[in-house]
């Protein structure tokens, strides 16, 4: 493999990484494979960045947990804590950690004031309990590379000779003798003063002395901590070895180091006196000498170290035992056997290494070894087992480790005050992958296959909505009654969120029929995700960001129905949707579901939804609502008020560390592989995570293909959703299960022509058009009797459909009694194709003249005297408007103003098209009933136009105003076609009729 991938570093990995005697994974280790694990060997390691404060376990029976400190802080105890670390000596929660200006604040649980104490990142520690903490600030370093450990042995210099005792007390008595002698003779008392120099000069020579002990112990002090560091820094703890699969760098766990004669372990940490080199006077220096320092050892070829104490004890620090012989394996090509009662688990080339180490736990035996193997026996102190009997032998003046009792004797070192190190299964497995030291159990390609239930749709939708997500002995199942009522599904790109999403969905339309439980979908991934559910029975509607408009009707529509399920839960005196179906069994109501995927994208687009979101999440238990949220990041997207009201969270993989723990409370989803798919976490309220693999809905095919090895492995077939639901709606309609009514109707077609018999229930009335009546649940036909209904007003452009609806309008008039009066004012030609019946008084604005249009004007007020029906069309209104009639100074547009205040609808029916200058005219506000059509219409048009509804800007869609429809209107699409197919119109006054 070096060959052929040149620049890379390769280890090949074939044990496992569990606990000793416990697969990982939940599987069970296969002996016939190898995994490789490949890094380069020459770029950088390209892991995201990790949080901006980390809190480290640096040591204790938990040693090595990472957790991300939030700026809202953390809580840290054994029970009931945000970050729960399992250290018997910590209350429940034990500290709370917070984020200040000068620092962090840590505040014990049993106090109520705040203590000054100041935690700042660096080499200050907190100890809590049996554990100590520390906090590191951004991206942290590497290990040194492994080396071999300095001899604990102080070598400070010569020791500062010491003056002769005999000589000083001669030099100091003498002279004083002397001048006491001379002062009793001669009475000379200044000769005790000659006397007295003597003893200041041996006085001064003990000072000195002094001193230069004091110097030579504080070198020794000195080498001793010097020696402190150097064995830190080759022997890590557990929190430094964790902080280092963080570290941006390629040898992350400095395994490129030099072979030493066995792993340097570290056990602990613990007091003891060095020995001093050049020493000569007994215990004098042990005071300057005894220091805290690291216990460690490396476990040479065919000694033995013994390690007492309780069950629990024995299996924290085996495992942390187990990651450090890992990371020597790799290192050196040592071998590692852990051996149970059960037999061995050998890692990575155990069996063809010829030197290494076997750790041998309660109940295990140590003979039968190969020769020249180091063996550290785990001996169960409550047990009172003997390592003699272990070994079958006696393993003679060897490394021993009392854990209990906290002392330890090791190359000659005696401990005292151990505080030990261990590490919980998670965190050692999690280590042990990240070294690639993990062992990695063939995946299983093929995916975990869920059955559709038999019969289909045959379960009640009252007291339940259970699907299943995972089969086998201990299946995963959602409740969305009993464990929710809303779920969030949290996962990255690529993590199957989308597949999930349609398994719980299909799962659900599988076991209940559709008069139990609807869908209304919307995917905001551009429509990828919920297509192929829209051949459901229970789907009422799919929505995309495609089409903007539309989703936002969506909106509109789950708003009314959220106001007609109050409406009726009130007048029938039901508490809550349960009750209500207890007591109307045969309602059409069932539990809807509303799907989200890419929750992110519809609060970015639309901040006008998080308000009915989070009216959904508060009233849904009781209204028979049900949120599924999909999200990539829920931060940010999942408001507090949707979250309170969550009661199930699926998280997948995850990007960042951060996002695992606002889901979960831990950081099990970001170390989900990418390769694997579906791979998830399901937390029901505030438990446990559970892990779990989500399954695939298969249809069987028919038998399956072989292919060589040698071929590589096929692609994976899709899930095959779509015969999925051809089979559930097939199944539907042969038991002729009855639909319930949406409560989302289907969105407007892009063009429609009305039916024969849309057109014979009023034959007299023109038919505009289809408007979408959402809050009514309804799509009802809009209609324009000239003689009944007022005037009425097109306004848009050509490419929007204003000029189709205008000759609609006149072919609809054109088959009404000839006898009807009717004058058009044609603008733009729009008649001529029609072939206007010579009854018709029709005049082009190309020929008109001032005293054209006073003629045909007084004809209009000559039928208009004598009470008959006239018709009016006006087309391309912006050439009309400001013509003047006549010889005066009056436009269309005012005589036209005064015809329609004075005379009624049963006189006057008008109809008029036009663009920007009819919208913001005078005579708008004397027309009650608008059209206005935004397609190709500019933002300088509708700076005129009221504040309207969004629509799909499509040619013929237009938005209605009248009296029985305000601002912002109703969506119309305008009857399309040929002239006898007209499609597009207005209400009947205003009023949509049937």
């Amino acid at each position: 493999m070096r060959d052929r991938f040149p620049g890379y570093r390769f280890s090949g990995v074939d044990g496992d990484a569990g606990r000793p005697g416990r697969p990982t994974d939940g599987r069970l280790p296969t002996r016939d494979h190898l995994t490789v694990v490949a890094r380069p060997g020459d770029s950088a390691n390209t892991r995201g960045l990790g949080p901006d404060v980390t809190v480290v376990a640096e040591d204790g029976p938990d040693a090595g947990r990472l957790a991300p400190l939030p700026r809202s802080g953390l809580t840290v105890g054994r029970n009931h804590a945000e970050w729960l670390v399992t250290d018997p000596y910590l209350s429940a929660p034990h500290f709370r950690l917070e984020v200040d200006a000068e620092g962090v604040l840590v505040t014990e649980a049993d106090t109520d004031q705040r203590p000054a104490h100041l935690l700042w990142t660096g080499d200050q520690h907190y100890t809590a309990g049996s554990s100590t903490f520390r906090l590191v600030r951004d991206r942290p370093d590497p290990l040194s590379p492994i080396r071999s450990i300095p001899d604990p042995v102080v070598d400070p210099g010569p020791e500062p000779a010491r003056p002769n005792a005999v000589l000083q007390a001669i030099m100091a008595a003498g002279p004083l003798v002397i001048g006491v002698v001379m002062a009793v003779v001669t009475g000379l008392w200044y000769f005790l003063l000659f006397s007295l120099v003597s003893v200041a000069v041996v006085a001064v020579m003990g000072f000195q002395h002094r001193a230069a002990s004091r110097r030579h112990g504080r070198r020794i002090r000195d080498e001793a901590e010097r020696i402190t560091a150097r064995l830190d820094d080759l022997a890590p703890t557990p929190g430094r070895l964790a902080l280092a699969a963080r570290a941006d760098s390629v040898d992350r766990f400095g395994l490129d180091g030099v072979p030493t004669d066995g792993p340097v372990i570290r056990w602990g940490t613990g007091t003891a006196r060095l020995r001093v080199e050049s020493a000569k006077e007994g215990d004098q220096w042990a005071r300057w000498s005894t220091v805290d320092l690291p216990v460690s050892s490396v476990l040479l070829p065919g000694r033995t170290t013994v390690v007492t104490g309780q069950p629990s004890t024995l299996q924290a620090m085996g495992r942390w035992l187990h990651v450090q012989l890992c990371r020597d394996g790799i290192a050196s090509g040592r071998g590692v056997v852990m051996r149970t009662a059960r037999g061995d688990t050998p890692w990575g080339g155990a069996s063809q290494a010829s030197a290494g180490t076997i750790v041998c736990w309660p109940g295990a035996s140590a003979r039968d070894l190969p020769a020249g193997w180091h063996r550290v026996l785990l001996c169960d102190a409550g047990r009172e087992q003997h390592p003699e009997a272990m070994a079958g032998g006696t393993p003679g003046q060897d490394d021993r480790v009392e854990a209990d009792h906290g002392v330890a004797s090791l190359a000659g070192l005696d401990f005292a005050a151990l505080r030990w190190h261990g590490m919980t299964a998670r965190t050692a497995t999690w280590l042990l992958d990240e070294m690639g030291a993990a062992h990695r159990p063939e995946v299983d390609r093929d995916p975990i296959r869920l059955v559709l239930p038999q019969p289909l749709m045959e379960q009640p939708g009252v007291e339940s909505l259970r699907a299943e997500l995972s089969p086998g002995e201990d299946p995963v199942t959602i409740d969305l009654v009993a464990h929710g009522p809303h779920l969030l599904i949290a996962g990255t790109t690529g993590s199957g969120k989308s597949e999930l999403l349609l398994t719980l969905l299909t799962g659900l339309a599988a076991a209940y029929p559709p008069t139990e439980v609807s869908f209304v979908l919307m995917d905001f991934k551009g429509g990828s995700s919920f297509a192929v559910l829209a051949g459901l029975p229970h789907t009422m509607s799919v929505e995309t960001n495609l089409a903007e408009a539309e989703s936002l009707r969506t909106f509109d529509a789950l708003s009314a129905e959220l106001r007609r399920r109050e409406e009726l839960f009130l007048a029938a005196g039901a508490a809550d949707f349960r009750a209500y179906r207890h007591a109307h069994p045969n309602a059409d109501l069932p539990r809807l579901v509303v799907a989200i995927d890419e929750l992110r994208v519809l609060v970015d687009d639309h901040p006008q939804a998080a308000a009915l979101l989070a009216r959904l999440a508060a009233t849904g238990r009781s209204l028979g609502f049900h949120l599924v949220l999909a999200t990539q990041r829920a931060q940010g997207a999942v408001s507090p008020d949707v979250r309170s009201n969550l009661g199930t969270v699926i998280c997948l993989r995850t990007a960042t560390e951060q996002e695992s723990w606002d889901l979960l409370g831990t950081a099990d989803a970001v170390t989900i592989a990418a390769d694997s798919p579906g791979r998830a976490y399901l937390r029901h309220g505030g438990g446990p995570p559970r892990p779990f693999q989500a399954g695939q809905f298969s249809v069987t095919t028919g038998p399956p293909t072989l292919v060589r090895w040698t071929d590589g492995e096929p692609d994976a077939d899709p899930a095959p959703w779509r015969d999925l639901t051809v089979r559930i709606g097939a199944e539907a309609v042969s038991r002729a299960l009855p639909v319930p009514a949406k409560a989302v109707t289907p969105a407007l077609p892009g063009q429609w022509t009305p039916t024969p018999q849309d057109r014979s229930e009023l034959p007299e009335a023109a038919i505009v058009g289809l408007a979408d009546l959402h809050h009514e649940r309804a799509q009802r036909v809009v209609r324009w009797l000239p003689g009944r209904d007022g005037p009425v007003a097109w306004i848009g452009t050509t490419a929007g459909g204003v000029d189709v609806a205008a000759r609609a309008v006149l072919d609809h008039l054109a088959r009404l009694d000839p006898a009807v009066p009717t004058f058009v004012l044609d603008g733009n030609g729009v008649s001529d194709s029609l072939g206007a019946p010579d009854s018709w008084s029709v005049l082009a604005a190309d020929r008109a003249t001032p005293q054209d249009l006073a003629d045909l004007l007084e004809q209009l007020k000559g039928h208009l005297a004598g009470r008959h029906l006239v018709h009016l069309v006006v087309t391309s209104w912006g050439r009309w408007s400001a013509q003047r009639v006549g010889t005066g100074y009056e436009t269309v547009e005012e005589h036209l103003a005064i015809l329609l205040r004075d005379h009624g609808p049963e006189v006057l029916a008008a109809a008029l098209f036009g663009a920007r200058e009819l919208a913001g005219g005078r005579i708008l506000g004397l027309v009650p009933t608008r059209f206005y059509l935004p397609a190709g219409s500019t933002p300088e048009h509708r700076m005129v136009w009221p504040t309207l509804q969004r629509v799909k800007e499509v040619p013929g869609r237009a938005v209605m105003i009248s009296p029985d429809h305000p601002a912002p209107g109703v969506a119309v699409q305008l009857t399309a076609g040929a002239p006898a197919d007209v499609v597009t119109g207005p209400s009947s006054a205003g009023t949509p009729r049937r």
